[in-house]
């Protein structure tokens, strides 16, 4: 039996060989990206950059955070009110882990952080954020579908994407729909086996259920309606921040292209491979822009400033939330490391509701 040392020495291997491998693999995309870039037209676009635009831009991503905390609102009220405040600054810290750290960690950290600020339970509250990144799969590959018909030069990798996207998003619609519904009268058939009774009972209690519970927020009318308006909202609201961005750069783009080209980028971070996307984001927006004509140098400068964009925005009101929350604290839980000894797990507290 591996001792707790050798253990943690293996995770750290494995953490440290996650790194190195993403950083190689940011370097091969970052590398397809720049393949055709001239260095002196790109300092030109950058010299006759609308910094006024650009600003405009900045202001627009926060408004767009704000509907986000909006919509995630909607599937935690399931549990009970839950004050905007709160999920906004949980949010903003839980989407900065995303950007900085591997394999989407920030949003097991918000999920473990409203379970244990708002006495919910953390397994309840990640079951609301699975939810939310289901239905923002689909809606991106309606969104994308639509916008891209009649585009003459659809990409293969584009099209493949979208399709194993959509297949993802469905199956993941069936399972949270029908999961909630078969889920207790599953569970009471596995406590009559007495093999199974003890350790079924003791996992329903721990986290099943109240996850279960948190997948079934879906499933009131009211609530999905809502939902759904707020994701047309902000989806609407980041495809114009895109437009702002491109014409600050001296690229006429449509509405339209500007959601194809974030259902690209949605369904490139679908499977995390570099951190904070750096890489995979720059060729999959210069190549989706190239589709439409846009010169290799503003496109790549594009990818570079709605991603720093993205930053910004996060950097500033997510540094504003870990004060907000409390700042180390809030660094151990996105860093995967245990609460801090004496404070109540959040699922300890789900008996509360």
């Amino acid at each position: 039996m591996n001792s707790p040392s050798t253990a943690n020495r293996g995770r750290s291997l494995w953490r440290v060989a996650q790194t190195i491998l993403g950083v190689l693999l940011a370097a091969g995309f970052l590398v397809l990206a720049f393949r055709k870039v001239d260095a002196e037209e790109l300092t030109e676009v950058v010299r006759h950059a609308d910094l006024a635009l650009l600003a405009v831009a900045l202001a627009v991503g926060s408004a767009n955070l704000l509907l986000r905390a909006a919509r995630w609102r909607v599937l935690l009220s399931a549990s009970g009110n839950v004050p905007f405040r709160l999920t906004f600054w949980v949010m903003t810290v839980g989407y900065l882990g995303n950007s900085l750290l591997p394999m989407r960690a920030g949003d097991l950290g918000r999920s473990y952080l409203m379970g244990q600020r708002a006495g919910m339970g953390g397994t309840f509250a990640l079951a609301t954020t699975v939810a939310e990144r289901v239905l923002d799969a689909g809606f991106l590959v309606v969104v994308g579908g639509l916008s891209l018909l009649g585009h003459p030069l659809v990409t293969d990798w584009l099209s493949r994407g979208l399709i194993v996207l959509a297949g993802v998003a469905g199956v993941g619609l069936i399972v949270l729909l029908a999961l909630p519904r078969v889920w207790d009268p599953l569970a009471s058939r596995l406590e009559r086996i007495p093999q199974l009774s003890s350790t079924v009972r003791r996992l329903r209690e721990r986290w099943l259920d109240r996850f279960f519970d948190g997948l079934a927020s879906i499933r009131h009318p009211g609530r999905m309606v809502l939902f759904l308006a707020l994701t047309c909202a902000l989806w609407f609201v980041d495809a114009v921040c895109t437009v702002l961005v491109a014409r600050a750069l001296g690229v006429v783009l449509s509405i339209p292209a500007a959601l194809v080209l974030l259902s690209a980028l949605g369904a490139s971070s679908a499977v995390p491979l570099t951190p904070g996307q750096i890489g995979v984001y720059q060729w999959v927006a210069s190549s989706v822009l190239g589709s439409y004509g846009v010169a290799p140098e503003p496109a790549v400068l594009m990818a570079i400033g709605l991603q720093a964009m993205n930053y910004l925005v996060l950097l500033a009101w997510g540094a504003v939330g870990m004060f907000q929350l409390g700042g180390p604290e809030i660094l151990r839980v996105l860093g995967g490391l245990p609460a801090v000894t004496g404070e109540k797990e959040p699922d300890d507290e789900s008996g509360n509701h």
